[in-house]
């Protein structure tokens, strides 16, 4: 990494090698850099005085230096990227778990992610396991602001010195393995070590079991995944990344392991975009990694300890930014169902493009496929669906009132229905109309995130019956041969809205027939 990043690129024109340290464990470099399209940033700006149209705005010569830390010649951290990589290292995670008190951090000697950590007010005490103490000593040295905890409110001035803190000098993923004690114990567990490809221990079996058996039983692991795959990547354990890969295995061979998230974000200071990987004890932390924007920006607000500058406690990770991890880039999707045998759900990537969409227009019967009649007397619904046109299999029925089904959370429904009946106070009709209406023609997300779409179209109209000889549409997507979503899978991820609304014939209707669909049609 020193020649990918300092001595080989002709853009850097300026470095120096500010320390050069052989400890017990390995060596340490500290390396300041400037590259020729360098100019001065904000707090250049400040520091020089700058006016709007003073041409050292323009000149590398007044830019401040990026200080490089190399572990054993791996870049470790840079320190104008440091925020960056460590909020996306550290706060997906925390806030997948709904309150974490005792977390872990497994290496981080320079302190970055115990910075993150410390800023959440539920938290109590934290472990961290470094094996160098050199490498916390040099970091408080000569990168001081990465340990900075000045400016949080309840935290001592230097991170090493907070109170909730326990440092242990010692191989991290060793004592994982042999502290009995920590079975069960972290709410969140922090890997701030070496991308698994440099990390051979990712793909010792006894190592990943160690790891999750730390984890307490809504815990979350997370780690540095390493360099984000490429769409033109080969099968991944064939690739650039095959440790990744093996140690995605473990973890969803792993009996203890719900869910397994990726993401990457190409703003932490290296050439590449950075891969992460978070894995949860329970699916529950689903429904937090799923949240809307709003949702985790007041959990933001709620969780985080004031900033004594009254500046914001972060600067890359909010709602927004959450948002964008949920759904991973399509190369991850790609790489992924290069898997052998490919995975059951790749096949559903993209709708089928020889397949017909058979639509429902209420002002257009001439145009539509569909119309509704009243129902037979004595029947349960007042109103049916027939078909106005031979339909073959596979075709897409009403595909645009379904992709318009409204979203409301669980969470929005159970308040909404509270507060229609709240005692003491007249029912509220209109809410008491929107909770019924929800009930009835309503069904659960099947991925865990806490949603509910509901059908406003003429979909809700479709009668329902157990009777699998009428029955004559399915889901588009089929449950999954093993009888449950996936632990990983970058294609539920991607496609999670689509596998939870679309439906199709399961097998050739005529015209005249009546639409039916299975009572346990969204039952996984």
């Amino acid at each position: 990494d020193i020649s990918k990043h300092v001595t080989s690129p002709l853009e850097v024109v300026y470095k120096e090698h500010v320390l050069n340290m052989e400890t017990e464990y390995g060596r340490i470099d500290i390396w300041d850099v400037k590259e020729r399209d360098d100019t001065p940033g904000y707090e250049d700006g400040l520091r020089l005085g700058l006016a709007p149209q003073d041409p050292r705005w323009f000149s590398y010569e007044d830019a401040s230096p990026c200080r490089l830390l190399f572990l054993d010649g791996v870049l470790h951290m840079a320190n104008q990227t440091d925020r960056v990589f460590h909020e996306t290292l550290v706060h997906p995670a925390m806030f997948a778990h709904p309150s974490p008190k005792s977390v872990g951090i497994l290496g981080g000697g320079d302190g970055g992610s115990l910075r993150e950590v410390l800023k959440h007010k539920s938290v109590t005490d934290v472990t961290m396991v470094e094996l160098d103490e050199k490498v916390v000593s040099v970091s408080k040295e000569y990168l001081p602001e990465i340990s900075d905890c000045s400016d949080i409110v309840g935290s001592k001035p230097n991170c090493f010195d907070d109170d909730r803190l326990s440092l242990i000098f010692t191989d991290a993923f060793a004592y994982v393995k042999e502290k009995k004690e920590a079975n069960g114990k972290f709410d969140v567990l922090v890997a701030d070590v070496n991308q698994p490809e440099n990390q051979d221990e990712y793909t010792d079996a006894d190592t990943v079991n160690a790891l999750v058996e730390s984890l307490s039983p809504l815990g979350v692991l997370v780690i540095n995944a390493g360099e984000a795959p490429m769409i033109v990547d080969p099968r991944a354990d064939k690739g650039m990344q095959p440790k990744r890969e093996a140690f995605t295995k473990l973890l969803e061979a792993h009996p203890k392991i719900a869910s397994i998230f990726v993401f990457e974000d190409a703003q932490s200071g290296y050439v590449d975009p950075v891969a992460f990987l978070v894995a949860c004890r329970d699916a529950s932390c689903r429904k937090n990694w799923y949240g809307q924007t709003d949702e985790i920006n007041y959990q933001v607000f709620d969780r985080l300890q004031a900033m004594k500058s009254k500046k914001p406690a972060l600067i890359q990770f909010d709602g927004a930014t959450q948002r964008s991890y949920q759904v991973p880039p399509r190369a991850w999707e790609t790489v992924y169902c290069r898997r052998e045998p490919e995975p059951f759900e790749c096949a559903y990537r993209g709708l089928d493009m020889t397949k017909e969409l058979f639509e429902y227009y209420p002002k257009n019967e001439d145009e539509s496929a569909f119309v509704i009649r009243e129902s037979k007397e004595g029947a349960e619904n007042d109103a049916a669906v027939y078909a106005t046109v031979d339909i073959p299999e596979g075709s897409y029925i009403m595909p645009t009132h379904l992709a318009a089904s409204l979203e409301v959370s669980e969470d929005s429904a159970k308040d909404s229905n509270a507060t229609a009946h709240l005692e003491g106070v007249g029912e509220a009709d209109v809410l008491t109309d929107f909770v019924d209406y929800i009930d009835e023609n309503g069904h659960s997300a099947r991925d865990g995130s806490g949603k509910i779409y509901v059908e406003i179209g003429g979909s809700r109209v479709i009668r329902e019956s157990d009777d699998a000889s009428e029955v004559n549409i399915r889901r588009w997507v089929p449950a999954h041969p093993d009888g449950a979503r996936p632990k990983y899978s970058p294609v539920y991820d991607r496609h999670r809205h689509s596998f939870d609304v679309f439906l199709v014939a399961s097998r050739d209707i005529k015209a005249g027939e009546e639409i039916v669909k299975p009572g346990d049609l969204w039952d996984y």
